[in-house]
């Protein structure tokens, strides 16, 4: 945890009494720390330095050793949380406005690499000797993070219940990422949760679990089969790539049969002449359309360019493969993850 010291201490926003003056009377908890913050009330460390900074970051430190848990990945965790809930649209009235908070709060509020309300103050003493505490009060935190577990319970539920009425759909798969969205994070409160009471190591969340959820959005997009049908594809290579880029984003595709979705596209090559005696070039077109099963038009755009080459052959397969690159990369693929993100 040592290579956690100095993110901890760069990333405190609050303290309470940090850098205090010195005295010649040594408070409290620095001669008895129990008696200043009982163990059943605070959850505390001290540690003691050459200064004051150095002191307070060890506190800080060592309180986090407490937790068990990687608080820079609890960060980040948070950091995606709020991320994702400010990039929701469509599907708004799903997320509470307390967990619009919740997400806020963790930006903004007193935390330290997702410890919320944490305190640290420092004394010296008359020979120049730091100390410091780190705490937090086990009864206000833990209602913090229960609170914040219900909230995000009642937005994963309702996720999970408008997935399930929405089977074999970008919608559904799109709900049920969002709600592993939720459920990290707040896998990662209950963690806090069970260090500050005990208790609520027997309460597990409603949802169960983040894997849980994750493994239910895999499923549904594992549910989803799109038709892929390629007119003018005479090598089957434009074909591979719609498939291809599907299939990376973990949805099956076929090529027949009543699935949930078809992808139809048109393909030509047109040789161009540009009256170079040396090159000769060929252009292709690609246009494509995304419908559901009741054909509505779900996606639709084109795409196309032009390549040369010495020979008439090598110009119209250098075509084919930058048609491959355009789904693949700034085409297809670009346009079809802007609308499974406009579907939250």
């Amino acid at each position: 945890m040592t290579k956690y010291a100095g993110f901890l201490f760069l990333t405190v926003i609050f303290f309470s009494c940090a850098g205090s003056p010195k005295t010649q009377t040594a408070p409290l908890w620095v001669t008895d720390t129990e008696k200043a913050y009982p163990d059943r009330d605070w959850l505390v460390v001290v540690e003691a330095e050459q200064d004051a900074k150095l002191a307070e970051r060890a506190a800080v430190t060592r309180l986090a050793q407490v937790f068990r848990v990687d608080l820079i990945s609890v960060t980040d965790a948070n950091r995606q949380f709020a991320e994702t809930i400010s990039n929701v649209k469509g599907k708004k009235s799903l997320v509470t406005s307390q967990s619009s908070d919740i997400a806020q709060e963790l930006i903004s509020t007193s935390v330290v690499s997702g410890l919320i309300g944490l305190q640290v103050e420092s004394w010296a003493n008359p020979k120049g000797r730091s100390y410091a505490n780190a705490r937090m009060n086990r009864k206000e935190c833990s209602a913090r993070y229960s609170t914040m577990i219900r909230e995000n319970e009642k937005v994963i539920g309702g996720l999970l219940e408008e997935a399930e009425r929405n089977p074999r759909t970008f919608e559904a798969f799109r709900m049920l990422n969002l709600a592993y969205s939720f459920a990290i994070v707040t896998d990662n409160f209950h963690s806090l949760l069970t260090v500050l009471d005990p208790s609520a190591i027997s309460k597990r969340p409603s949802y169960g679990n983040a894997e849980a959820v994750r493994s239910l959005a895999k499923s549904a997009g594992r549910s989803i089969i799109v038709t892929v049908m390629v007119n003018g594809d005479n090598s089957g290579r434009i074909e591979k790539a719609f498939t291809e880029c599907l299939n990376s984003r973990d949805f099956r595709t076929s090529a027949e049969g009543d699935n949930s979705y078809v992808l139809a596209a048109s393909f030509q090559l047109e040789d161009v002449d540009l009256k170079n005696p040396s090159y000769k070039f060929s252009r292709y077109i690609l246009n494509y359309s995304l419908k559901d099963r009741g054909g509505v038009d779900l996606l639709s755009s084109s795409d196309n360019g032009r390549e040369g080459h010495l020979t008439e052959s090598e110009a119209r397969q250098r075509a084919i493969r930058a048609a491959e690159q355009a789904i693949a990369s700034n085409g297809f693929a670009v346009n079809f993850d802007a609308f499974l993100a406009s579907l939250l």
